[in-house]
């Protein structure tokens, strides 16, 4: 649940550092809400460390699966949200692209060596 929450978080994190950039800072009240995404932006970040941190201690399948179980839904919130919100489109290969991440990190990640002494 914590790998998940911190995916969520980032997401969210984007989604703020992206509307901060949309945001025209000439007057008062540009200003402020530049400055409200920024620090939205930040805590997200940093709930994203604190749920990360707790997913590695209370996961049971070690450092993998938070990694992985964080990153997508990370990847799969963030295409959700640019389509709802920004009106961006994913492609096939972009698609594919997350796979074979996903693909590498579990490969990467694991350790054969486990698997034999169970």
């Amino acid at each position: 649940m914590f790998a998940v929450l911190a995916g969520f978080c980032a997401a969210g994190a984007s989604v703020f550092g992206k509307l901060s950039s949309y945001v025209e800072s000439q007057d008062l009240h540009g200003w402020t809400l530049w400055i409200i995404c920024i620090i939205v932006m930040i805590l997200l970040n940093a709930l994203v460390w604190t749920f990360f941190v707790k997913a590695l201690h209370s996961s049971s399948g070690g450092s993998v699966e938070a990694t992985v179980v964080s990153s997508g839904t990370n990847y799969l919130t963030s295409a959700m949200i640019g389509w709802l919100v920004f009106g961006e489109a994913t492609s096939l290969m972009w698609w594919c692209g997350i796979t074979l991440i996903l693909t590498g990190i579990i490969l990467v990640s694991s350790d054969p060596g486990k698997k034999k002494e169970k």
